[in-house]
């Protein structure tokens, strides 16, 4: 498989219990002040969530009263984003598009685009990176913001721990966890669930790109954007490379 192959296998093998292991329901009571205060701070009207998932980032960003249009290239996450907004009632617009070619997919421009959920370390190569910011920057107004979260590689590299996280979910537990190979990390995700007197276990694996800090800023500002600033999480809250759980960005097109 190429690349787009394996990332649409990887998800579209996760979707049926995505929401479960993210925690989607409790996301709307923990995170939306997060997000409330984002839009209200940059004066967010319309985004693009590139890389949307089964939605969370999508749907409460439309309950704020932003105009989304939600893009992935899994059909069976876009599914399932479906599903939720007609539950919620929420409006949101579906795209299948690679974040390279983003801009060939829409017919206008946005306030912001929001990639999150550490989509962007599946771009393995500079030549992808570099595309796909170029294509987030085309997308968006003068004026406009890119919003990223991925997870602090500095950290991680530097520790260098296997497991990343272990989540029970009544007679099921997802383990995270990650095989480090040269300039790679390989993500696993192991499935063990109990049923009757066996425990049935699955493995959905990807290669992901360990993306630094000062590799992104370099490729931030090359691909045109101004007053990058950097996070530890969603809150934006300071950011310590040593112990922050994430690296968030917030960059501006001039």
């Amino acid at each position: 498989m190429n690349k787009e192959e394996d990332v649409v296998h990887f998800y579209n093998a996760l979707a049926a219990d995505y929401d479960a292991m993210t925690g989607f329901e409790k996301r709307f009571v923990t995170e939306r002040p997060y997000f409330r205060m984002i839009t209200e701070r940059y004066d967010i009207k319309t985004a693009v969530d590139a890389g949307c998932g089964t939605g969370f980032h999508s749907l409460v960003l439309a309950q704020l009263g932003v105009n989304v249009t939600a893009i992935d290239i899994s059909d069976a996450m876009l599914q399932k984003l479906a599903e939720h907004s007609r539950q919620l009632n929420l409006p949101v617009q579906t795209v299948r598009a690679e974040f390279e070619t983003l801009a060939q997919s829409l017919d206008c421009s946005f306030n912001a685009v929001f990639c999150l959920g550490n989509s962007l370390a599946h771009l393995l190569s500079n030549e992808q990176l570099h595309a796909a910011l170029g294509s987030f920057f085309s997308v968006l107004n003068p004026g406009g913001y890119l919003f990223l979260q991925i997870l602090n590689y500095d950290r991680i590299l530097a520790n260098r721990e296997r497991v990343q996280n272990v989540k029970e979910i009544g007679d099921t537990t997802f383990t995270r966890f990650y095989d480090y190979e040269g300039e790679f990390v390989r993500f696993n995700i192991l499935k063990s669930e109990k049923k009757d007197n066996r425990t049935e276990q699955s493995l959905n694996t990807i290669t992901l790109n360990p993306i630094r800090k000062a590799e992104l800023e370099e490729k931030l500002t090359s691909a045109g954007f101004a007053d990058v600033s950097f996070f530890g999480g969603i809150s934006l809250e300071p950011y310590i490379s040593e112990t922050s759980k994430d690296l968030v960005v917030v960059a501006r097109k001039p």
